[in-house]
């Protein structure tokens, strides 16, 4: 258990028995907030308001952070809300309520996300509320049946109106941190803002969706609800931890054990038992809803050695990174796997090739490579496809009691292993990320060592790998710094970490292919 979950485990070990709390509408009344910027008399106050309004428009009952939120919307104290959240918690349903609500009132609404679909999700939520919404709200909406039904399987925008000029419009706000200002629909509208994952937000979109400030004349001050999990530093961050709060800002800001202690988390084995639990990344923004910094920390704890002598039973795969026809050599890593499945990464070879000469060195290349393969009696081999394809039909020719993967690192993430629920191949933004993951996990739970020499030769490149968290389809992915960052800070490219990274893999996809439990989670 690495320290992130043991930090995880604490604070559900600090938590208040249920005996000890006051029961609310559903749950219990919490006693722990990360930071909540009101009194708990003020809360019980908004979350009494808030139940009451979900029940009569709705019919639904809410936990007692849900009702604190919904209670500060309808209340009109206050125009900006900064909110974190566990993962799950129902963040999207909540806000296609409180859009609706707003609607009803005469509001124009806008939700949005960092992306489309992340829009599309909050807008499919909104729409789901109206079938159990009470016909004050049904019968103001000018949307007919039939049109209700094509915007809950429309890809295009969506919008609802209302009587009273009220509406809810799906807005997407641009990718995150890398976007251009024309994919950034929030460019020059006045109205209410409700954004999800709001720290996938850029600066730029946060400027032009402050425009709506200044637009309105008369009447209350137009609303920002903005709510995320702690992805990335940046605006929505700098909210959530300034030390002085402007007047109308309300922050609240749960984690893990909030959600336990009023019973939106049922027990404490469902945490440990979750994907979110499986993974230091994931435990830090999901569980303990904290900021991760890569800006200096490195993706990789430290490496176990272990130059003990190797045993008759291990399975050997190997990593093949190939600057195929460049000047740089082919780097290969040979690693070997017990039937415990604990990995070692053994050895790495170098094969030169001084001129390539075609015909005849890539040839030479692939008996290199067969010669280690026949040694070793390796059992999978994996390539890298970006300048190895003479290699992996070579190798694919001779390939009896082997099996060739061509792996291109800017691909998407394995697909059976997505399917299946491997953290690295849901995590991670494409298969170079899924790799990393991977090996990092390996790591962390002490699953793999390496042998001296191997860890002196690539400690340095394990050391410049950082990550960054990028918008995905749906949820926010892990993607690695380009590999040209990795050259400025080691004065060379990183071809034994890659090469380790495909052995490894090999690893994996060769236990997948037997069927064995390598670590958790797989």
């Amino acid at each position: 258990m690495n320290d992130t979950q043991k930090k995880v485990v604490k604070i559900l070990d600090q938590a208040v028995p249920k005996k000890e709390l006051k029961k609310w509408l559903v749950g219990y009344i919490p006693k722990h907030y990360k930071r909540l910027s009101i009194s708990m008399a003020e809360a019980n106050e908004l979350a009494v308001t808030g139940a009451t309004e979900a029940v009569a428009y709705f019919g639904t009952k809410l936990y007692f952070t849900q009702a604190l939120l919904f209670g500060a919307v309808a209340s009109g104290r206050y125009q900006k809300f900064i909110v974190v959240t566990p993962s799950q918690y129902g963040k999207s349903w909540l806000c296609g309520q409180l859009a609706l609500w707003l609607a009803n009132k005469n509001h124009q609404v806008y939700v949005s996300g960092g992306n489309t679909n992340t829009t599309e999700i909050i807008m499919n939520k909104t729409i789901g509320h109206i079938q159990h919404a009470d016909r004050e709200i049904t019968d103001k909406l000018l949307e007919t049946a039939d049109k209700l039904e094509r915007l809950q399987t429309s890809l295009s925008k969506k919008k609802l109106s209302f009587r009273g000029g009220g509406s809810v419009e799906g807005l997407s706000l641009g990718d995150t941190f890398n976007n251009p200002l024309k994919s950034n629909q929030a460019v020059g509208r006045g109205g209410d803002f409700i954004v999800d994952e709001a720290s996938l937000i850029s600066d730029d979109a946060y400027a032009e969706m402050g425009r709506r400030e200044f637009a309105q004349e008369v009447g209350d001050p137009y609303i920002s609800f903005e709510i995320s999990n702690p992805h990335n530093p940046g605006r929505f961050f700098d909210k959530l931890t300034h030390t002085t709060i402007p007047k109308g800002t309300l922050i609240v800001w749960m984690d893990i054990r909030t959600a336990y202690e009023e019973g939106r988390v049922k027990s404490k084995e469902q945490v440990l038992e979750s994907e979110f639990f499986q993974n230091k990344s994931t435990c830090k923004r999901y569980l303990l809803c904290e900021l991760e910094d890569y800006s200096e920390a490195s993706l990789f704890e430290p490496v176990t050695c272990d130059d003990s002598e190797l045993s008759e039973e291990l399975e050997y795969c190997l990593g093949v990174d190939s600057a195929y026809k460049g000047e740089d050599g082919i780097a290969t890593v040979l690693s070997a796997v017990d039937r415990q499945g604990k990995i070692r990464v053994l050895d790495h070879v170098a094969i030169k090739k001084e001129h390539w000469v075609d015909g005849r060195t890539g040839e030479e290349v692939v008996q290199s490579l067969v010669k280690i393969i026949q040694t070793y009696h390796v059992k999978h081999v994996c390539v890298d496809v970006g300048y190895g394809v003479y290699i992996v039909e070579g190798l694919a020719k001779r390939a009896q009691d082997f099996t060739v993967t061509p792996i291109a690192f800017g691909s998407g993430t394995t697909d059976y292993r997505k399917k299946a629920g491997h953290y690295a191949a849901v995590q991670g933004a494409n298969k170079r990320a899924e790799m990393h993951l991977d090996l990092a996990d390996l790591i962390e739970n002490q699953r793999l060592s390496m042998t001296s020499e191997m860890h002196a030769l690539v400690k340095e490149q394990l050391n410049a790998v950082q990550v960054y968290h990028k918008s995905g389809d749906v949820k926010p992915k892990t993607a690695i710094i380009p590999k040209d960052d990795i050259k400025k800070k080691i004065g060379k490219s990183p071809d034994e970490l890659d090469a380790t990274l495909l052995s490894v893999h090999a690893v994996l996809l060769h236990r997948l292919e037997q069927k064995v439990l390598l670590y958790q989670g797989d």
